[in-house]
């Protein structure tokens, strides 16, 4: 389909306004980041040069062949019944300090037959043998690996190729968001709502920018609360950061519906501009208008949730190398038992 009969579906869809329960089904996916931009869909013809606007920002620019940095490098067959996308979460590509470095990495996995929506999270510090190498190096690596080879694109191909071999699963898509963006969207929003079930606080983190000091129970986080919630492991660790960024993920989807995102043209154009400025993919207009045609069918209120640790079901263990710096290693020291859990998730 043409992206002009595209936005015209748009432009119908918006008409629509009769039926907002069914609208607000629609647009009820689980990554928050799929939700502020398929939101937009019912916004109506004022906002269709600024939804394409906005795409050809986020889309990666392809600085050559790429298929040269594939060689010999042997990736999971695509399956039929399943959808994986590949969400990263990094500083930036201006921040000195690693801010190439992913330091989230979730698979969004979605099973085509029966609606069933998984987040399955990496941790960062994961020991791998990088894409076009026969170098190990720690996994939130393979982003900046990547561009310095072939820029944005190239650093989302390295993250699904590293990425791949972890999970066994065929990564389709991949998006990257920068913490400008995350912080920018949660303000857009008016900030978000968590419940902890003990006190969390982080006393010394990012060279004391900030100390983070939470009751148990009901908070309302701004911009640089969540990111700093969600960023935070010194007191806990990785792996409990990754549960907390799951569960903000899944409070910022709540707050965008709760809202009235759609209603609302002056939050969505600061969101797409958040967007275009500091998210970067592979997915295109007709890449988002397949995931819309699912979105009906799809179970959000029974996400499953998935973190690799080391307790005795986390199938990892915790290293060092030699020259001394902290990884992780699968149980075995192969991913097999990894790659069977992320295959069978949904049983």
């Amino acid at each position: 389909m043409s992206e002009d009969n595209f936005e015209q579906e748009i432009i119908e869809e918006a008409d629509k306004r009769n039926k907002p329960k069914s609208i607000w089904r629609r647009f009820a996916f689980g990554s928050w980041i799929m939700i502020l931009i398929i939101a937009l869909l019912g916004v109506g013809a004022a906002l269709v040069y600024k939804t394409s606007f906005t795409f050809s920002q986020m889309k990666t620019e392809v600085l050559g062949n790429l298929t040269d940095l594939t060689e010999n490098m042997a990736t999971p067959l695509p399956e039929s019944d399943r959808l994986n996308i590949l969400l990263l979460g990094l500083r930036g590509e201006d921040d000195p300090n690693g801010g190439l470095l992913t330091d989230s990495i979730m698979v969004l996995s979605i099973k085509k037959s029966t609606g069933q929506v998984a987040l399955i999270s990496v941790p960062r510090d994961l020991y791998v043998i990088t894409p076009s190498t026969n170098i190990k190096e720690k996994i939130n690596y393979a982003y900046a690996l990547g561009y310095e080879k072939k820029g944005v694109a190239g650093a989302l191909l390295f993250s699904k190729i590293a990425v791949s071999q972890v999970t066994g699963l065929y990564l389709d898509k991949a998006i990257s968001i920068d913490h400008a963006a995350f912080k920018e969207i949660v303000d857009v929003l008016g900030g978000v709502d968590v419940y902890l079930e003990a006190p969390f606080s982080e006393k010394a983190q990012f060279a004391k920018e900030m100390i983070i000091d939470l009751p148990a129970g009901d908070n309302h986080l701004d911009g640089t609360q969540a990111l700093y919630f969600v960023r935070s492991r010194f007191s806990t660790s990785d792996f409990d950061r990754a549960r907390r960024q799951q569960k903000v993920l899944i409070a910022m989807k709540d707050k965008a519906l709760s809202l009235g995102v759609l209603a609302n043209p002056v939050k969505l154009f600061q969101i797409l501009d958040s967007l275009g400025r500091n998210v970067r993919t592979d997915m295109g207009m007709s890449d988002f208008q397949s995931l819309l045609s699912m979105v009906d069918g799809l179970k959000f209120n029974d996400i499953v949730h998935k973190v690799f640790d080391t307790t005795p079901e986390g199938l990892l263990y915790s290293s060092h190398t030699e020259s001394g710096s902290y990884i992780l290693l699968p149980q075995g020291d192969n991913f097999s038992k990894i790659q069977e859990a992320c295959k069978n998730i949904f049983q």
